[in-house]
Formats: structure tokens, sequence, C-alpha cells
């Protein structure tokens, strides 16, 4: 291989270590938000709130599959494994694509459904209050829209967090509601992941782009062995 051959066989491996960082990142944070999820899966039949980390987490361990595998084409200057992975990044590529625009565009309507989430949980607290203390406990907040809601009955322990074994209406009336820091929680997470993936997409077109550079490089060397 020539100079430029080199660099970009090497830039590729490097690049590919980077994606398969990112994949692991990606895996981390899939799993952080599915343990801060966990305990509400009862509230399944309303939204499948364990849907968006899980894929998440498949993602990351996509990525870090064929990141492997890149280095390993890079590395050893496999012509027929390089293209493979080239065109295997181009379609995860496309479709990392898609999923962050349906993120972005769908983003309204997903936060809209965090309000009916909180309520279901409000509403059936009398025949099953761990939703809601799960609630309460996981986000830092009280009642559905605040403290106040529960003007004329006891104010749970899980108002005050985890370890309280009283809680009083004064000790929390500067704690905001679920609904609010709920939807505040997936904002947060969806940024997080939108702008994660446009990340971990600009990344990926590099290495189809030095991958298909070195595939061809690779092709022409073998092309040109019999007149050397």
């Amino acid at each position: 291989m020539d100079f430029g051959a080199s660099f970009a066989k090497y830039v590729l491996f490097i690049f590919n270590m980077l994606v398969l960082a990112c994949g692991i990142l990606v895996i981390v944070f899939g799993s952080l938000l599915t343990a801060d999820v966990v305990d509400l899966k009862n509230l399944a039949d309303s939204f499948q709130i364990s849907g968006i980390p899980i894929c998440i987490i498949v993602i990351g361990c996509i990525i870090s599959i064929i990141a492997f595998i890149g280095c390993c084409g890079a590395i050893r200057e496999n012509t027929c494994l390089t293209i493979i992975y080239a065109v295997v990044m181009l379609v995860l590529f496309v479709l990392q694509i898609i999923i962050v625009l349906y993120i972005w565009l769908e983003q309204e309507s997903f936060l809209n459904t965090m309000n009916s989430i909180v309520n279901k949980a409000w509403t059936t607290r009398h025949e099953n209050g761990r939703l809601m203390d799960v609630l309460q406990m996981e986000f830092n907040c009280c009642g559905q829209f605040g403290s106040q809601d529960y003007f004329g009955e006891a104010v749970p322990n899980s108002c005050c967090g985890r370890s309280a074994t009283s809680c009083s209406m004064i000790s929390v009336l500067i704690k905001p509601g679920c609904s609010q820091a709920f939807k505040d929680f997936w904002t947060t997470h969806i940024s997080i992941a939108k702008y994660a993936g446009m990340v971990v997409a600009g990344v990926e077109l590099i290495a189809i782009i030095f991958a298909c550079c070195i595939a061809n490089q690779s092709r022409n060397e073998r092309r040109r062995a019999p007149y050397y």
C-alpha cells in the first residue's frame, strides 16, 4: 500500500475504535435509562416505556460488533471484510438517521404521553399505590401536579424519599409535581439520545468513506500485482 492507503487504513482503525467506544457508551446510556424506569413496567398497557431504552441498547450492541469487524478488516487489509463492513455500516447509518429524525419529529407527541402515564398512576393510587410511589421516589416529586394534590389526605412517605419513615405537607411544599418532573426527565434524555445519535452517525459516515478507499486500493493492488 502507498502512503495514502496506509494512512486511510490506520485512520479507519482509529475511527472504528471511536465507533466502538461510542457503541459502548450508547449501551451504558440505554442500560442506565432502563434501570431508571424498570419499576414502571406495570404501566406498559398505557405506554411501552421500556421500548426506547431497549432499542438504544440493541443499537449500541450492533454498532460495537460492526466496529470490531471494521477494526479487523482494516488492520488485516481484507477487501471482502472491509466491503461487507462498509455496506453494513451504510445500512446502519441510514437506519440511525431515520430513528433520530423520527425522535426529533415525534418528540412533542412523545412528551405529551408523559401526562397520561402520571395521570394513570395518580388515578389508580388507591388500588395500587406502588406505581405512584415509584414515580415520587425515582423523580423526587410529590403528587400529580404538586404536594397540594394530597390536601385532605396523608402525604405518602415516598414523597420524602426512599428511606423516609414519615412525611408531612410542609416538608414537600417546594417539590415539583410528578407530571412535570417525569416530563423533564424524558425531555433531557431524548435530547441526549438525539445528539448522541447524530455524533455517532457522523463518525460512522467517516468510517464508511475510509473503508471504501481501503477496499478500492486493495482491489487495485491485486489487479496490478501480476505486472510487478
